[in-house]
């Protein structure tokens, strides 16, 4: 049951080599280092170069139902320093990613029950200061997630494939000591761990959380929305978190059963809704 791991930069994968007491399997292309079932791959800065890593992992391993797999890293934060309950050493897991260059969004899915609180990170090009962050939405930003997210909905369901971020900064201009930075990783592992193991529990059979009514109501929803196959998926991945969240029937949707919208723009707008109605954590 593979544990798979992608981090940019050295000094982030570090603490977890030594955690997992991984050595390098020089026979790769790229820096790789495993032990047992734990693989991590070293892909670089960027989200292409996270992209391409996460590819080149996932396509060498042989998967299970349980393999997951994770990006793990720093970013940094919208909020100013002191301005709010964010600090630096702070834990998340993403909820959201925003590719800044493309505007395009994608939500993982959060169906495990995790000791993490949740945000979304905005993946941008190049390190962003404070200056350059006007319309970035409030949250974290990083240089990777768009790009690993993207490889991984390739090969593994959404509900396998996790990011993690540790807040260290809140978008200041300056360069972070390696010493700090795996510091702050290390910090956050035994969280990260807890993550992997529900993650690891979440099973792809067995009983599945949706109901007969569930299912008709979502493909009501789908036929007066006009969702896409991607968008109708999504709309399943979010009614099975929130029933999986809050042990609770779904809430009254009828706003959304009872429309009918003439144009893409419309069924976006009412969508954004649906998702914002159903959003846990």
């Amino acid at each position: 049951m593979p544990i798979l791991l992608v981090i940019a930069l050295h000094p982030e994968a570090r603490p977890v080599i030594e955690r997992f007491r991984l050595k390098q399997d020089v026979s790769r292309a790229l820096p790789v280092f495993r032990r047992d079932d734990v693989w991590l791959a070293v892909s670089g800065t960027g989200r292409v170069k996270s992209a391409i890593a996460t590819t080149h992992l996932v396509s060498q391993v042989e998967k299970s139902a349980h393999t997951v797999l994770f990006n793990l890293g720093i970013a940094g934060h919208t909020q100013k320093a002191g301005e709010g309950p964010v600090e630096v050493g702070d834990r998340f897991l993403v909820s959201k990613i925003t590719e800044r260059g493309t505007g395009r969004a994608f939500y993982p899915d959060l169906l495990a029950r995790t000791p993490l609180a949740e945000s979304p990170v905005t993946t941008v090009e190049r390190p962003l200061d404070r200056a350059d962050a006007d319309g970035v939405e409030p949250g974290l930003v990083d240089m990777e997630a768009a790009g690993f997210y993207q490889a991984a909905a390739a090969f593994l369901p959404p509900h396998r494939i996790g990011c993690v971020k540790v807040v260290a900064d809140h978008l200041e201009t300056r360069r972070l000591d390696k010493n700090k930075v795996g510091e702050l990783i290390a910090g956050a592992l035994d969280e990260f761990e807890e993550t992997i193991a529900a993650y690891r529990s979440v099973s792809d059979g067995g009983g599945d959380v949706l109901t007969d009514t569930d299912a008709r109501v979502i493909g009501n929803i789908r036929s007066r929305l006009r969702l896409t196959a991607s968008r109708h998926r999504m709309l399943s991945d979010l009614v099975r978190t929130y029933k999986l969240h809050t042990g609770a029937a779904l809430p009254d949707l009828s706003q959304f059963t009872r429309t009918t919208v003439k144009t893409k723009q419309e069924g976006d707008a009412h969508f954004e809704r649906l998702r914002d109605i159903l959003s846990v954590g």
